[in-house]
């Protein structure tokens, strides 16, 4: 989700919650509201008004920042010794403005979790820097708190390609592709670019922050496939397996290139070039999703290119848990 000024600026991004019994309300960084308005400080909360949106997806909404849903950010240069900055999180929840429009269609809302101990999962990132309106994904390592403020978690980029958390990442959702569940918000990123080093704020933080979360929090629990069905990955799920891929050396080496020429000319046919090795992938397993026995034919191509290496298996893993593998391969004409 994009968080927007009134005429249309794009600032950073947010999460869609929705608290038992408080309708849905938009959780982003303080000072992504504040830039947003064009405030010069963040201490207190503004009473401006602002837009969200799902992009490529006909819904918006005009929103303000709720009573008692601001937590301004810490000082992110010297800090006053002896300043306690466990009220300094970085947050700001927004609501609906009373008397607008329902919108249509109905956006869903994330399911959310605590993160829990920093034990260097792999997390998912999609956030909206400049020259990339419909988002870039970035992938980071849980990897433990500390930083500018000592509520929040340290990410540490996974990949020496593609994006890198940086502006335009404020806000966004770190999903945990494991629980299936949002389980922070991207704070601020190190002013080392190479580095790769970002901050969240994580959702047990936000719910001390914000206590009505806490009722989300409470009611999450990890969704199951059922046994008897088989439904297309989720766009987290496809994330998470083009960057499985991506870690097969046979495959990351040219962006999945010599994969897609392994597959049926019914499958690589629709998968554009990309100029971002993610991307590539992922267009690639949508492809495969997309036509019958696709993700079958999938299976066969890793498994021939990845020589039953560990990353491969891995691969194959997670491509056995959120794809439908069944069915025969598509044929190639040739």
């Amino acid at each position: 989700m994009r968080v927007l000024s009134e005429n249309g600026v794009l600032y950073g991004a947010g999460v869609l919650v929705a608290p038992a019994g408080r309708g849905v309300h938009v959780l982003t960084c303080a000072h992504v509201v504040a830039a947003a308005l064009g405030l010069p400080g963040e201490e207190r909360a503004p009473d401006g008004g602002l837009l969200v949106d799902l992009p490529g997806r006909a819904w918006s909404a005009t929103v303000r920042t709720v009573p008692g849903g601001w937590s301004p950010p810490p000082p992110l240069g010297h800090v006053v010794p002896g300043r306690a900055l466990e009220d300094h999180g970085d947050l700001a929840v927004l609501a609906p403005r009373a008397g607008g429009p329902r919108p249509h269609p109905r956006p869903v809302p994330l399911p959310v979790a605590g993160c829990g101990p920093a034990d260097g999962r792999r997390v998912a990132i999609i956030g909206y820097p400049r020259g990339a309106p419909a988002g870039l994904v970035a992938t980071a390592r849980v990897a433990g708190r500390g930083g500018p403020c000592p509520d929040w978690v340290q990410l540490d980029g996974v990949r020496t390609t593609g994006a890198a958390v940086e502006r335009g990442f404020s806000g966004a959702a770190v999903w945990d592709p494991a629980i299936r569940r949002v389980v922070g918000l991207v704070t601020a990123a190190g002013k080392d670019r190479t580095a790769k080093i970002a901050w969240m704020l994580p959702m047990e933080a936000a719910a001390r922050l914000w206590p009505p979360l806490a009722d989300a929090l409470r009611a999450s629990a990890p969704r199951t496939r059922p046994s008897r069905t088989c439904s297309p990955p989720s766009v987290e799920e496809s994330y998470e397996l083009a960057e499985a891929l991506l870690d097969v050396p046979q495959i990351g080496h040219d962006s999945g290139r010599l994969l897609r020429g392994q597959l049926p000319a019914a499958v690589r046919r629709n998968v554009p070039d990309h100029p971002w090795p993610r991307q590539q992938v992922q267009g690639l397993v949508q492809a495969c999703v997309d036509q019958p026995g696709g993700c079958a034919a999938l299976r066969a191509a890793v498994e021939g290119l990845g020589g039953g290496s560990a990353p491969a298996a891995a691969a194959l893993a997670v491509l056995a848990r959120v794809c439908c593998t069944g069915g025969a391969a598509p044929e190639d004409p040739g």
